[in-house]
């Protein structure tokens, strides 16, 4: 019936008993689900199906999202009812946390799926995982911030640093200038990728699909759902204490399932193959005990971190960032002694600043920012925003093939009206452009403006190879009278775009509304 029954490690363990029981083929299981929103390779919309583990089974994403937040919004209003707190939920300001790289539709997607789970519309905040962690950073006592020996001068009024945050699957870079009044500017567009600790777990399986094949691998996973499992957790116990010092060779315990289905498959002993492998002189397995030396193992951390180090070296030689020699490390992954010691060395130059409990610094930093939202005073637009239109057609500038005849008019399609550039400072609640519309038909009530990006600053029309199509903007215009001017303004200075309309003729608001979620034009 598609209904929750069981959350985070409580769901590992329900499903893994329920595969021992061989009764989890009526269930869905999912992990991992939150880089769907980052990585998925075809547009986001509502209508957009998650797999379950097995592959064989899909449900809407947008209820498996849904289902998430409603467990964590129910189990901490319990909390608060077991400890009397007198607290409903209609008191309640709820601030969901999302990456910074994240799209428009993935910000969009979240907002709905938190009000499917009960959480009103008027009651809820977006807020950006690095700046959360970047308030949660200022206001910390010195003493709790490692590496900010000799004065806390990242968070000093000019000063700049560089938020990495790094968590189970994006890692987000932004950097962020003090102003004057305390508040924060951004300095450049937020930016990231796929490198986090998740990254090192995919080149551990991939290290383990070159060993004993990847559709071996894959049967182990359906057929010993339980034994893979553990294999896997056992996995992340080892590669969160890892350290430059550590002994020199990591033991993890491998299920002997996996051994015995390889026998099964005529394949013979896996400590055997491992010797035909480039692996065979840094594994040894013995018994049920797979033992990887420590560079082996270190090397498992590579992909992320050289991706990670790669992106702030070429982000730290922009001009727009000069004079930034502050790292803050925040995320769960942040708290890797590997990946700390990796940033040390990379960046000499910098201190390196991470808060204890890095891992919590986000949802902490969540807490502030739903109080002071406008700490962050200024951000970059990531794109250059605009919209469809059409305008009169000049034939001694528009080729031909833009020619569309409105009601006996040459009108030019496809024109990209620019409201927002790439790069531009943004700053938080201004209207940042303010442009007119008509409806293109004369017995139109309401108007249907599709919305593009651009990674270029001056794109002319919207299906240029530069341009995107983000959504639609729905504008309600005036039933009645011959003036159906709607002066719509772009509001980009926050979390999520706004739109404001008003009537031009009358000077009322009318109804305006973003959908990124709907399908291609």
């Amino acid at each position: 019936n598609q209904e929750l029954v069981a959350f985070g490690y409580e769901a590992e363990d329900r499903y893994a008993e329920l595969a021992e029981d061989e009764e989890h083929a009526e269930y869905y299981y999912f992990r991992r689900f939150k880089m769907t929103l980052f990585q998925s390779s075809s547009r986001l919309t509502r209508d957009t199906m998650l797999k379950d583990m097995a592959g064989g089974k899909q449900v809407k994403a947008i209820k498996v999202f849904a289902h998430a937040i409603r467990y964590l919004k129910d189990h901490m209003l319990n909390t608060l009812e077991q400890r009397g707190a007198g607290i409903k939920a209609k008191d309640i300001n709820w601030v969901l946390t999302v990456p910074a790289i994240w799209e428009d539709p993935a910000k969009q997607f979240m907002r709905e799926a938190a009000e499917e789970a009960g959480i009103s519309r008027n009651q809820l905040m977006i807020a950006l995982e690095p700046e959360a962690a970047s308030l949660f950073c200022k206001y910390l006592p010195i003493e709790k911030l490692q590496g900010s020996e000799g004065g806390i001068g990242a968070f000093k009024p000019g000063s700049r640093y560089l938020v990495l945050d790094a968590g189970g699957g994006t890692v987000d870079i932004t950097v962020h200038e003090v102003q004057f009044n305390g508040t924060l500017k951004e300095l450049d567009k937020a930016s990231g990728g796929a490198w986090g600790g998740t990254r090192v777990d995919e080149s551990f399986k991939e290290m383990l699909e070159e060993i004993v094949g990847g559709g071996m691998l894959e049967e182990f996973a359906l057929s010993h759902t339980a034994d893979y499992i553990d294999l896997f957790r056992d996995f992340e116990t080892k590669k969160r204490n890892v350290k430059d010092d550590s002994p020199g060779k990591i033991t993890l315990r491998i299920p002997i399932t996996l051994q015995e289905l390889y026998e099964e498959r005529g394949e013979g002993e896996i400590k055997k193959k491992i010797r035909q492998t480039k692996y065979k002189d840094d594994l040894t397995w013995v018994g049920d005990r797979l033992r990887i030396d420590k560079p082996r193992f270190v090397e498992l951390f590579s992909a992320a971190c050289d991706g990670m180090v790669d992106h702030v070296k070429k982000l730290l030689k922009s001009p727009k960032v000069r004079g930034t020699n502050n790292i803050l490390m925040v995320g769960g992954f942040s708290e890797s002694p590997l990946l700390q010691k990796r940033i040390r060395e990379e960046f000499p130059s910098c201190r390196v600043i991470i808060p204890q409990e890095a891992g919590l610094a986000v949802l902490k930093g969540a807490v502030i920012f739903g109080h002071q939202p406008a700490t962050i005073a200024a951000r970059i637009s990531k794109y250059t925003y605009g919209i469809s239109t059409n305008t009169k057609f000049d034939r001694s500038k528009h080729p031909m093939s833009k020619l569309k005849m409105v009601e006996g008019k040459e009108k030019c399609k496809d024109v990209f009206d620019k409201h927002v550039s790439i790069g531009q400072l943004l700053e938080i609640d201004d209207v940042q452009s303010e442009k007119s519309y008509w409806p293109l038909y004369s017995n139109q009530t309401q108007v249907s403006l599709p919305v593009y990006t651009s990674t270029i600053e001056d794109p002319s029309f919207v299906d240029e190879p530069e341009c995107s199509y983000l959504g639609k903007l729905t504008v309600d215009i005036p039933k009645h009278g011959s003036d159906k001017e709607v002066s719509s303004s772009f509001i980009f200075g926050g979390t999520e775009l706004k739109v404001q309309a008003v009537v031009k003729s009358t000077g009322e608001t009318t109804s305006a509304n973003f959908d990124f979620l709907e399908g291609e034009p």
